[in-house]
C-alpha cells in the first residue's frame, strides 16, 4: 500500500509502489517497565535514524490528530493505567474529508490512537490507526455463542517504517480509496486495460451496507519490520479499541463481542496470519475486559510475504528458493524495458527496512522473564549489522530506512540502483551476496541466505551474529514453519478458521512465477510460489487444516495466471482481482458482491463453510 499526499506523488509512482507492498512492516518505539534497555546498539552506522519520539527525523507532512499531539502521541508513553487495547482518543474524519472520492455513505470514519505492546505484553506502545462503522451502529447477528458483531480488521502493506509514511495520514487513499491502495473501488491495472469500479460497490463500502465495523492498524514506527507478534498485537489492538469507540459513539447498544476477519496484503497478509494464529493467546495475555472479545471467524491473506527462509530438512523444498534469495538480485523492468534507467533492484529496500528495524529493535530491550508473548528469542545477543552487510550496505540501510517508499521512490531508487552491478557494489556479506565466479552486471542470480542460515544452531544464540539474525527470521514466519512458541494455525475454540490465500502468478515481489513449462491450470510448486509453500505448510501440519488424519478446516487458495490487462496477475492487482465479480470491466465484474472474497467472509461469518483444502488456478 502506499500513500500520497498534497502532491507529492512521484511521477514514477505507479511503477516504485512496488517497494511499498514488498516490505512487510511493524514497528516498535521505547520499551517500558518490563523490559531492559540497552543504549548502545551494535553495529549500527551512526546515521541511522533514532526510533523514538512522535516524528523521528522525518516531518510529517500534514496534521493528523490525535496521532502525534502531545503528550499522549504516537511515540509517547501511554496515560497512566493504560492496558493493551485501549483507545486513547479519536478524531472524526467525516468533516474533513466528507466530499473526498469514495468516502462511505450512511457511515462514519475515524482517526485512532490506541494501546498497544512492543517486546512483550507489558511493554505498552502507542499505535494510531482508523476505523469505520455505519452510522447507525453496528449491527448484531446472532450465531451458537450468541449476539455478536461483525468485524474486519485490515492490515495494510507496506508504506515505510517512520510515522510520517503511515496511512492514517491519507485515509482518503489508504482506507476508502480505490484499490491496492485502499480498500473500497474495485480496481487494477493501467492504461487501457484499467479496470476501475464505483466506490459504492466497493469492499468499504459493502461491508458498512452489511453493518460490519471497520479497524486498520497503521503498526508502530519505527523499529520493527517483519516482527510477527508486533503485528499481531497491533491489529488485535486496533480492532479492540474501535471496539471501544462504538461503546462511546453507540452507549449500551454496541456488542459485547465482535466476529472478526483479519485481513491484509503482502506485509499485511503476514500481519493478518500472524494476527489470526494469536488472537486467544494474545487476548489472554493481554487481557482488556473494557473492550469487546474478538472472536476469530477468519483469515483472508493476499500475496502473504512468507517463506523468508527455506528449511528443506522442514519443508522438503531446496535451498535458495526462499524469498530473501529470490529478491536479492532481482531487478523490476520498469514499464517493461530492460533499461538500467528504469530499473528497480528490489533486495536494497527490503533488506535496508528489515536489517536496519531489527537491529535497532533488538537493542531497546529484552522481553521480560515472565512475559508469555515475547517478540523474538530472548537469548539473542543484540543484532551486529556488521554481520549482515558490508560497510557499503550499511550506509544503504542508514539512507533507506528514513524513507518512505512511495513520497521519496525516486531517491529510494537512486539509492538502490548501484546494486545492479553486484560485483562492484556488495550490500550484505559474502555468505550471503552468493556472487558467482562468472558474472555479468544485470544477471539474477540466488543469494545464499537459505544455506547460510541452514548451517547455524537454530537453538544457540551467537552474541548477535549471523546465527541470532537466521534465528529472528525463523521466529517471525508465519504458519508452522515459524520457529516460536505461538501457535501456528489461525484457530477459534482449537478448531482451524476458515482461511483463504490469494495470489497472483506472476508476481515478481513476494515471489510466485510458475517454472517454464508448467500448464497455465496447475498449481505451481511450493518451490515456486510463496504462498504455495504456505499453504502446504498449513494443509499438512499435525494440527493443522487438512493432515493425514482428516480435514479439521477450511483451507483455500486462490491463484490467478497472467492473461492480459483480463488478468494482470502481479503483486499490487491481486486485490482487486480477488474482490470482483468478474474480470471484465463491466459494473457488474467490478464489484465486491459476488467475488470470490466476500464469498468467502460471508461464508466465515455465516459459518457455511465447508472443512476441506482446495488449492487451485481461478483463471485456467
Amino acid at each position: 500500500m502506499e500513500i500520497a499526499r498534497h502532491g507529492m506523488m512521484s511521477p514514477m509512482r505507479h511503477h516504485v509502489r512496488v517497494v511499498a507492498a514488498l516490505l512487510v512492516t511493524a514497528t516498535l518505539a521505547v520499551g517500558l517497565a518490563a523490559c531492559t534497555r540497552d543504549p548502545d546498539v551494535t553495529g549500527l552506522p551512526s546515521e541511522l535514524p533514532p526510533a523514538d519520539g512522535a516524528t523521528t527525523t522525518v516531518p510529517l507532512p500534514v496534521a493528523a490528530p490525535p496521532c502525534v499531539q502531545t503528550p499522549n502521541g504516537v511515540g509517547q508513553d501511554p496515560p497512566p493505567g493504560s492496558r493493551p487495547g485501549d483507545l486513547i482518543a479519536s478524531y472524526e474524519l467525516d468533516g474533513q474529508y466528507k466530499s473526498s472520492v469514495g468516502f462511505p455513505t450512511d457511515a462514519h470514519a475515524w482517526r485512532i490512537s490506541y494501546v498497544s505492546t512492543g517486546l512483550d505484553e507489558h511493554d505498552l506502545q502507542i499505535v494510531c490507526g482508523m476505523a469505520a462503522a455505519p452510522a447507525k451502529g453496528p449491527s448484531t447477528f446472532t450465531v451458537d455463542s450468541g449476539p455478536v458483531g461483525r468485524m474486519l480488521a485490515w492490515a495494510h502493506g507496506t508504506s515505510g517504517l517512520q510515522q510520517a509514511c503511515l496511512p492514517s495520514l491519507a485515509p482518503d487513499t489508504s482506507l476508502w480509496g480505490k484499490m491496492s491502495d485502499g480498500i473500497n473501488a474495485i480496481s487494477w491495472g493501467s492504461g487501457f486495460g484499467a479496470r476501475k469500479g464505483d466506490p459504492a460497490n466497493g469492499a468499504l463500502q459493502t461491508a458498512l451496507d452489511r453493518g460490519w465495523v471497520v479497524s486498520a492498524a497503521d503498526y508502530q514506527p519505527n523499529d520493527t519490520y517483519v516482527v510477527g507478534r508486533i503485528a499481531a498485537a497491533n491489529v488485535i489492538d486496533a480492532a479492540r479499541a474501535t471496539s471501544q469507540l462504538m461503546d462511546q459513539q453507540h452507549p449500551g447498544e454496541a456488542p459485547d463481542a465482535y466476529d472478526t476477519i483479519t485481513w491484509g496484503h503482502s506485509q499485511g497478509g503476514h500481519a493478518a496470519v500472524w494476527a489470526g494464529q494469536m488472537m486467544d493467546s494474545y487476548q489472554e495475555a493481554a487481557p482488556n475486559h473494557d473492550a469487546a472479545t474478538l472472536r476469530l471467524a477468519g483469515v483472508a491473506a493476499l500475496a502473504p510475504a512468507a517463506n523468508f527462509i527455506v528449511q528443506p530438512d522442514r519443508q522438503g523444498i531446496e535451498a535458495g528458493n526462499g524469498l530473501a534469495d529470490w529478491e536479492m538480485h532481482h531487478t523490476i523492468e520498469m514499464l517493461g524495458l530492460p533499461l538500467p534507467a528504469l530499473e528497480l533492484q528490489i533486495a536494497p529496500p527490503l533488506f535496508s527496512y528489515i536489517f536496519g528495524s531489527w537491529a535497532v529493535l533488538s537493542g531497546r530491550g529484552t522481553p521480560a522473564d515472565d512475559a508469555t508473548t515475547p517478540a523474538f528469542p530472548r537469548d539473542a545477543g543484540v543484532l551486529d549489522l556488521r554481520a549482515v552487510t558490508t560497510a557499503e550496505g550499511a550506509e544503504t540501510v542508514a539512507q533507506l530506512a528514513a524513507l518512505c517508499t512511495v513520497t521519496d521512490a525516486r531517491k529510494v531508487q537512486s539509492i538502490a540502483a548501484p546494486y545492479r552491478d553486484a560485483a562492484r557494489h556488495k550490500m550484505l556479506v559474502p555468505e550471503l551476496w552468493n556472487l558467482p565466479d562468472a558474472y555479468s552486471p544485470g544477471e539474477f542470480f540466488k543469494g545464499g541466505v537459505d544455506r547460510a542460515c541452514a548451517t547455524r544452531d537454530p537453538e544457540r544464540s551467537d552474541g548477535g551474529g549471523l546465527g541470532d539474525w537466521c534465528r529472528w527470521i525463523r521466529w517471525n514466519l508465519p504458519g508452522p514453519d515459524g520457529v516460536n512458541p505461538f501457535p501456528k494455525v489461525p484457530e477459534q475454540d482449537g478448531a482451524p478458521v476458515p482461511m483463504l490465500i490469494g495470489q497472483g502468478m506472476d508476481d515478481q515481489v513476494i515471489h510466485c512465477r510458475p517454472a517454464d513449462g508448467t500448464p497455465d491450470a496447475d498449481v505451481p510448486a511450493a518451490a515456486d510460489c510463496m504462498s504455495v509453500a504456505l499453504y502446504e505448510s498449513l494443509r499438512t501440519a499435525d494440527d493443522g487444516y487438512c493432515p493425514a488424519t482428516g480435514d479439521r478446516g477450511h483451507l483455500e487458495l486462490a491463484l490467478y495466471r497472467k492473461d492480459g490487462s483480463a488478468s494482470p496477475a502481479g503483486h499490487l492487482p491481486i486485490p482487486g482481482q480477488i474482490s470482483a465479480a468478474g474480470s471484465g470491466k463491466a459494473a457488474a465484474d467490478l464489484t465486491f458482491t459476488g467475488s470470490p472474497m466476500e464469498r468467502f467472509m460471508t461464508g466465515a461469518f455465516d459459518r457455511t463453510l465447508g472443512t476441506g483444502c482446495t488449492a487451485r488456478v481461478m483463471n485456467p
